[in-house]
């Protein structure tokens, strides 16, 4: 293969499933890099240079605008900044192709590399910060605007599992299969406290104010002031890992492999109420702490709607055939994302789907994450490779905003964050078809 031209390799690639694998081998396109001569660029300094591009192309993202994402141009790229990597190459000359449109123009979009050959397990947005969690047991801060990593944040000796911010944006915590949270000055990326107590992975955590709360495999909650790096207490109940935790300041709702849902009073440390009625594993919730409403999917492939002040099912939810792997809550419309590479809208007062989100354009594979944005849209990205743009007020698809030239060989995108103006896709493969890096797209838009 390194010796045929890039042409060639691009043409081999569309023979069969097994050439195309041969043919997205990253080592081979930096050799072809460097036999054309491609150099290091200057570090980038702001988002309208370097890393940050105008509205063009840029380091194999291929800008739409307001048309269908239906062009079979392939950008053949390879980044040579460590961190942040821009379009160089011509349109025709290979495979590798990440293409967006979106109902409203880009002003810029932007690659940044890091946690190479893993896995971005966690994903955090703060203002101008990024905060990436990796099983190669670091953490990066990244600046947006400046387009680099910040720090890179050592100490865990296991894959890091779980990550949040403070509401300020100065704290970073985490959890790891080392069965620690630690928490981190974003200010200097030095750990501030190691937090020990767990005795199994630490898999989930949420915070408000100086209070975390981390929910572990050893099926207990430990609740922790972070100001001073204590315990103030332990929460047992769960007969089984606690998957997920939701903590609004007095509450918290935890969900378990045990089949439950818990609510416990963070005060006291005393269940208020145990939620049964899934018959599997609880893998996601959601916590609306002004209307008491919980949300909870499963492996058994339901979706329950909770009322915590009287410890009641209000409705359940049936139509998924597989894990419910994102939910997220505006008003009384709920968006899932499923294993079953569908994505449902449910009105939870009546418990009925609206639509289901799929046909001609749906994803290929498991849905993998999903973020409301503007004006009833909602964005989801899937195993398939591919970032999807949806209607969810009329159940219709809009544009395709991201698709992985890598998508169905093994690139996936395994997480979105958005803000008010910005769109972070979380990248990566299990066959290393496809860098690990994060996809910024940015939109001079106003999200709510």
């Amino acid at each position: 293969m390194s010796f045929l031209s890039p042409a060639d390799i691009a043409r081999i690639s569309l023979t069969c499933r097994y050439w195309r694998t041969l043919a997205e081998d990253n080592r081979l396109w930096r050799e072809k890099c460097e036999e054309i001569n491609v150099t290091e660029m200057e570090r980038p300094s702001d988002r309208r240079s370097g890393a940050w591009a105008e509205t063009a192309c840029t380091s194999g993202i291929e800008i739409v605008g307001y048309r269908a994402a239906s062009s079979e141009r392939y950008a053949f790229v390879h980044g040579c900044h460590p961190h942040a990597h821009r379009h160089y190459c011509d349109m025709d000359d290979g495979p590798k192709n990440v293409c967006l449109a979106r109902s409203r123009p880009l002003t810029g979009s932007c690659i940044l590399k890091g946690h190479e050959e893993h896995v971005i397990t966690c994903l955090q947005i703060h203002g101008d910060l990024i905060v990436t969690g990796s099983d190669d047991n670091t953490l990066k801060v990244w600046s947006a605007s400046k387009a680099i990593c910040l720090h890179t944040l050592t100490g865990h000796t296991g894959g890091v599992w779980c990550s949040q911010m403070s509401e300020c944006g100065s704290i970073i915590v985490s959890g790891s299969t080392d069965r620690t949270v630690r928490v981190w000055s974003v200010e200097t990326g030095c750990c501030l406290h190691n937090l020990q107590g767990h005795t199994s992975t630490v898999r989930c955590m949420s915070l408000k104010g100086n209070i975390l709360v981390s929910g572990s495999r050893d099926t207990t909650i430990r609740v922790w002031d972070i100001e001073n790096g204590e315990c103030i207490r332990v929460l047992y109940g769960h007969v089984a890992a606690v998957r997920c935790v939701q903590f609004d300041g007095v509450r918290i709702v935890s969900g378990a492999y045990d089949y439950s849902v818990k609510v416990w009073d963070a005060e006291t440390g005393s269940c208020l109420h145990t939620l049964t009625g899934h018959n599997n594993r609880v893998y996601s919730l959601l916590f609306d702490s002004e209307r008491d409403i919980v949300v909870s999917g499963s492996l058994d492939t339901t979706i329950r709607v909770w009322n915590i002040r009287e410890g009641m099912c209000t409705q359940t939810l049936i139509g998924h055939q597989s894990l419910t792997s994102g939910m997220q809550l505006r008003g009384n419309i709920l968006v899932s994302g499923n294993a079953d590479s569908t994505i449902k809208v449910w009105d939870i007062t009546d418990g009925q789907c609206k639509y289901t989100l799929s046909g001609p354009n749906r994803h290929a594979s498991a849905v993998t994450s999903l973020q409301f944005l503007d004006n009833g849209l909602v964005a989801t990205s899937s195993d398939d490779g591919s970032v999807k743009l949806w209607d969810v007020k009329q159940g219709t698809f809009v544009r395709d905003l991201v698709r992985l030239r890598s998508g169905g060989s093994g690139g996936c995108i395994w997480r979105l964050k958005s803000t008010p103006t910005m769109l972070v896709c979380a990248v990566g493969s299990r066959n290393g078809t496809e860098d690990t890096k994060l996809i910024l797209l940015n939109f001079d838009a106003d999200y709510p």
